[in-house]
């Protein structure tokens, strides 16, 4: 599978979101919320956007402390962790206007969200652009936190239409995927674009496999094309109303 990145319709929504934060009026109120459901690209945009922009990317973790997040930032920069690096840190972000993504941000909610509290005293004084990675559950937790959230904008990432999956496929695969085959992926991985990439594995190695440039619907009718934990589980409940509870 080809190691490139697709411009779907979320990534296109995304920069554009990027686009009217730069031209905001009110320098402190960079912030970008976004989010989605898991599996639909967040992550794999956000990465191709930074690397663009000469952005830092961090990803929260469960341990996150305000210390340690201010220490990974140093590191990004090439600043050491002595006396007075948190000052360096807002120099050299507002010198060279860089940009950061926080991904994972969820983790960054808990203890009383210090460290979101404190990418906003970076950013107030630095007016850089920030963008946070939530999970759906975590976005009302945000919107308490009233400082934060009335500097952001929310950018959602929507189900993938069967026409991004379709580029996805064409821009991705290998081996050419016949329309029908395409159908399906789209339909049985729910459009999640960490699962179309699964199938699309998939369907290369079938294709290697019998030697074929082209892989149609019939090729593959009797191989499952991806693993989704949550689709299973979606479809016992199903099983379990049609049956009345029955096993």
């Amino acid at each position: 599978m080809k190691r490139e990145f697709v411009k779907t319709e979320n990534a296109r929504r995304f920069r554009a979101h990027v686009a009217l934060q730069e031209n905001r009026g009110s320098q402190e109120s960079g912030w970008i919320v976004v989010h989605g459901r898991p599996g639909e690209g967040k992550t794999r945009t956000l990465h191709n956007w930074a690397s663009e922009n000469g952005a830092i990317m961090l990803t929260a973790q469960v341990d996150w402390t305000v210390r340690r997040m201010m220490v990974e930032l140093a590191d990004k920069l090439g600043i050491e962790p002595v006396t007075g690096f948190e000052r360096r840190i807002e120099e050299a972000i507002a010198a060279e206007e860089i940009p950061i993504v926080l991904d994972e941000a969820g983790f960054a909610l808990s203890r009383g969200a210090a460290c979101l509290e404190r990418l906003r005293g970076v950013t107030d004084k630095t007016c850089t652009l920030v963008i946070i990675v939530l999970m759906e559950q975590d976005v009302p937790k945000l919107a308490r936190r009233t400082q934060i959230s009335s500097r952001a904008r929310i950018c959602e990432f929507h189900k993938s239409s069967l026409a991004d999956v379709t580029a996805t496929c064409a821009q991705l695969s290998e081996v050419e995927i016949a329309p029908a085959l395409v159908a399906r992926i789209h339909e049985e991985t729910d459009a999640r674009m960490r699962l179309v990439m699964s199938a699309i594995h998939v369907v290369e190695a079938v294709a290697k496999k019998q030697g074929k440039p082209r892989v149609d619907l019939d090729d593959v009718r009797n191989i499952q094309l991806c693993d989704d934990f949550t689709r299973a589980i979606r479809d016992a409940r199903k099983r379990r109303i049609q049956t009345g509870g029955r096993p």
